[in-house]
């Protein structure tokens, strides 16, 4: 039997702390509680007893400039005895309706197992990129203007404002609210924040950071401008007789190592967060296609969603007078579509991980090439895509 439980209800801690094998003093667990007050936990009872959970988080995002709303899923975990049961499908399945149901539109999560969510409809969208610098191979820039400054008290809001520029550089970032920021961002206590300011005292980037054992590791990189990179790389120079290495992590397009006089640091690109299309026909209605006045024209989508089965089904979208609209219809048998995808394909399609042509040159998607390459001229490509948090 499926259940909501309070977040206040101790058992969800630890289940959480035997699965993800940390240890929790009474003062921890008060702080999650007030940290997960927003979300909703689904669980698995057996009888009186919770065998399994999961957590919704209530987010938003950016996708392409348009805001979303987002579920986050997190904290999936069941206890031994009654693993290999059906407990967390049920439990997803339950949630995605839920979600659908709710209004989100798209639902992120960090996986265990790829294969095991893409069961779900979830699919890898994004990447990151961690870096491994020898101090001395960070470079010392001459002539940059502007400065950087460690924060002071009272200055969060710089970093907010920010951060929000930041996203707006790449696609499927969340936009954080005040309890994201105070619970996940600045509850790192340990972490010291230094500024990047251009020469009209204007903050355009920062960094979070500690060194520890010779190692300077940066929690957050935040760089709205190319000189807001090289500020901070220079800061981060000065740190020379502290650290001997750097560790960061960037978006997988970041570009940092055309900023190294010596490129050839450890690099290592890591898929990281799956993405999944909660409501297909609400998320194409507001998607933000590119549609040029000029043109009138349409296509066919056939989508397969074997978990939320309403998505399934053939989507008209009509392109013209500089907007768009869409049209879901049953599918008919022998009537031509553009492409038939699966909800993972056509998540990766929208979030701009690939495009038709590059799915069809793979032998992943059939349909019609001709009319595929001119839908994807729709697709907003510009946005990496890109998440700086974790949960």
């Amino acid at each position: 039997m499926i259940k909501q439980i309070p977040v206040t209800n101790d058992e969800i801690y630890e289940l959480s702390a035997f699965a993800f094998q940390v240890t929790l003093v009474p003062e921890e667990i008060e702080k999650k509680k007030k940290a997960k007050k927003n979300e909703t936990v689904w669980g698995w009872m057996e009888g009186e007893n919770l065998a399994a959970k999961v957590h919704l988080i209530p987010l938003e995002t950016r996708i392409h400039g348009k805001v979303i709303k987002t579920g986050g899923i997190a904290s999936v975990a069941t206890w031994p005895e009654y693993r290999r049961k059906g407990a967390v499908r049920q439990l997803l399945i339950h949630t995605l309706s839920e979600m659908k149901k709710a209004g989100y539109l798209v639902s992120y999560l960090a996986p265990f197992s790829v294969p095991f969510y893409r069961k779900f409809g979830w699919e890898m969208t994004i990447n990151e990129m961690q870096f491994t610098i020898p101090m001395e191979h960070v470079p010392k820039f001459k002539g940059i203007t502007g400065y950087v400054r460690r924060m002071k008290k009272h200055e969060e809001i710089i970093l907010k404002k920010v951060y929000q520029a930041y996203t707006e550089l790449y696609t499927g970032m969340l936009i954080r609210d005040d309890h994201w920021w105070e619970h996940r961002i600045f509850s790192k206590e340990e972490l010291i924040t230094a500024i990047s300011y251009d020469d009209a005292g204007k903050a355009d980037g920062y960094i979070r950071y500690q060194v520890k054992n010779s190692k300077l590791d940066i929690d957050e990189w935040v760089a709205v401008t190319p000189d807001s990179k090289k500020r901070l790389l220079q800061f981060i120079a000065n740190h020379d007789s502290m650290a001997k290495e750097v560790h960061l992590t960037l978006p997988d397009d970041g570009l940092l190592p055309l900023f190294l006089e010596e490129p050839r640091a450890k690099q290592e690109q890591k898929p990281y967060f799956m993405t999944r299309i909660v409501d297909v026909e609400a998320f194409l209605k507001v998607y933000p296609f590119l549609t040029p006045a000029e043109k009138e024209e349409s296509y066919r989508l056939k989508v397969e969603d074997d978990v939320l089965e309403e998505n399934s089904g053939v989507y008209h979208i009509y392109f013209q007078n500089g907007s768009h609209y869409t049209e879901k219809t049953e599918d008919t048998a022998g009537e031509n579509v553009t492409a038939s995808v699966t909800i993972q394909q056509l998540t990766m399609i929208l979030l701009g991980k690939q495009t038709l042509e590059q799915l069809y040159q793979q032998a992943f998607i059939s349909g019609e090439l001709e009319n595929m390459v001119k839908l994807d001229a729709y697709l907003p490509k510009k946005k990496h895509p890109y998440l700086a948090d974790f949960f």
